[in-house]
């Protein structure tokens, strides 16, 4: 018989990576994925626990769900299982079973013992399947943190001819505030030529964008003994700034390799007598230095640079103390790159930036932040400026309100696009839960607010420069035409071929940032020729500002 699961999504695009793994192991094994979990055996809590207000919600879901669905099986998965699986093997009566975020092949280990296969063919109802009791001991298994799941996404949870591609998992730089080093472990990769083949296979099946992820960007390949990344710019002492692996002292700057884009290549230039091939003999010896070593993650951007297709990249979190500049010639070479840099500064106060075990100080992120505009900037990007989204956390233990004003004064100085303030959540296990000085909930999120109105003023005014722009948008998701009146304020009588899409312009991440909302009739195609529906890439003219969302109309082909 068929057996059916459904899954509850929730956490970061890195726990979603993980949730479209599980979707293509359970097919695999025969299984059928439905959207109505009424119809499912299997019901799985793909789960948060990063913060607490994400542990109540995947908690609140599994709860939802045994007194919703009292017939099926409940598997509570991902990073709250991670942490908390043992606890909840006794707490949490209605999971059935957990399952943690390390190597996702041990899954059906999981579910042959939740399902296991009856002695005697048969029924075909659903209480034949769901044959385990619920008084039995209930399953927990904990894969180790080793290497990174792979496998194929028959499925992805976001819009269409848009991927997540992960390419590190878990986190060394051991920020004090932050629990992934516990949820997902050390630092890891996954090896340049297993992400090019899945950009390659995803690009020829259509997709136009892809996401790089992990952790922390900049740590890519750098558990592997690679030694070139260290800090770009000059940063503050910090007695309590503790290494990370792979990671060198702080305190040199890191000369990027200029790079030239050849016949739909990247190549390196070592030296402009080589690349002319007009040297002379007293270049000779300046070409035998060695040359700074290329970080991986400049390597991985060469790799997929060298792959043809039209399609674009961004890098989404890149940790500010390791930022590796050798990536910036390559992404300026190749306007695939965008040039959309996730950048959580967290703090614009030193001494809260060295709490948190970071190394920087505003004035080491602020000249990083010019460094990367510069290089956009000089090549003449037909992009024109870069774009910055950054977080911040208030309230941290010890934060004064000379801290807070610090970090209201840098993000003024930033300038980013797109940033989101965060209260401070106490995590056990990590240092700063045994801080000292802890800051009032009301204080900490008057913070918050006032940080995000200040980045509201700074969107806003920024955003108003790409009105007159034209742009390409990538469409999620077309209006209905109901919908579509109810937006412009038509009423029936007016009803005619006008529609309206919701998508994305290159400086807008998926669900994070604003949206464009996108004019068109139906007679009006996309840049390939057809009908606009979602996952079109569209030209558009931008006419107006619309809070945090840009309203545009579409152009003629």
């Amino acid at each position: 018989m068929t057996k059916y699961f459904f899954l509850d999504q929730h956490g970061c695009a890195k726990n979603q990576v993980d949730g479209e793994l599980i979707i293509g192991i359970l097919t695999g094994l025969g299984w059928c994925k439905t959207a109505e979990p009424e119809q499912a055996h299997l019901i799985i809590v793909n789960s948060c626990g990063f913060i607490e207000p994400a542990k109540r919600e995947s908690i609140e879901a599994v709860v939802t769900a045994r007194a919703a669905y009292p017939y099926a099986k409940i598997l509570l998965a991902g990073c709250l299982a991670e942490r908390y699986g043992d606890i909840f093997q006794t707490d949490l009566e209605e999971a059935d079973a957990f399952f943690g975020n390390g190597d996702l092949s041990q899954l059906p280990r999981l579910i042959a013992e939740l399902f296991p296969e009856p002695e005697t063919g048969g029924s075909s109802n659903k209480a034949a399947v769901s044959v385990a009791s619920h008084t039995a001991p209930r399953p927990f298994i904990k894969p180790p943190q080793e290497g990174i799941s792979c496998g194929v996404r028959p499925e992805l949870l976001n819009f269409p001819r848009s991927a997540f591609i992960k390419i590190t998992e878990g986190c060394n730089n051991c920020c004090t505030f932050c629990a992934i080093p516990l949820i997902r472990g050390s630092v890891r990769s996954r090896s340049i030529a297993s992400i090019v083949d899945e950009i390659r296979d995803f690009v020829q099946k259509g997709y136009k964008e892809f996401n790089l992820i992990g952790q922390d960007l900049a740590v890519y390949e750098a558990e592997s003994g690679w030694t070139a990344l260290r800090t770009p710019l000059s940063v503050s002492a910090n007695p309590k700034c503790q290494p990370r692996t792979g990671i060198t002292a702080p305190d040199a700057v890191f000369t990027p390799v200029p790079v030239q884009r050849t016949a739909g290549k990247t190549a390196a230039v070592t030296d402009t007598a080589s690349a002319s091939g007009m040297g002379h003999k007293q270049d000779r010896s300046r070409r035998k230095e060695p040359q700074p070593e290329l970080s991986g993650l400049a390597r991985l951007l060469q790799a997929i640079s060298a792959l043809t297709g039209d399609f674009s990249v961004r890098l989404l979190y890149i940790h500010p103390d390791h930022f590796p500049l050798d990536i910036l010639p390559i992404m300026t070479a190749d306007t695939r790159f965008l040039p959309y840099f996730d950048i959580p500064f967290q703090s614009g106060s030193e001494s809260i930036i060295h709490a948190m075990n970071r190394c920087g100080s505003a004035a080491v992120y602020l000249e990083m932040v010019e460094t990367i505009r510069a290089a956009f900037r000089n090549a003449k990007s037909p992009y024109g400026e870069a774009v910055i989204r950054t977080t911040f956390l208030t309230g941290f233990p010890g934060e004064t309100q000379e801290d807070f004003e610090q970090t209201a004064s840098f993000l003024q100085a930033v300038q980013s696009l797109w940033s989101g303030a965060f209260v401070y959540s106490r995590e056990e296990g990590t240092k700063a839960a045994l801080m000292k000085k802890r800051v009032p909930v009301k204080i900490a999120e008057k913070r918050k607010e006032l940080l995000n109105e200040l980045q509201l003023h700074i969107t806003e005014e920024k955003l108003t420069a790409f009105c007159g722009a034209e742009l390409t948008v990538l469409i999620e998701e077309v209006i209905s035409q109901s919908e579509s009146a109810d937006i412009s304020g038509s009423t029936s009588a007016e009803y005619d071929d006008s529609r309206i899409a919701l998508g994305r312009a290159w400086f807008q991440a998926p669900e994070v940032d604003g949206a464009v909302v996108v004019n068109f009739t139906e007679s009006q195609k996309d840049t390939e020729g057809n009908p606009i529906q979602p996952g079109s890439t569209v030209r558009v003219r931008i006419t107006a500002l619309r809070g945090i969302d840009l309203e545009a109309d579409v152009l003629n082909q």
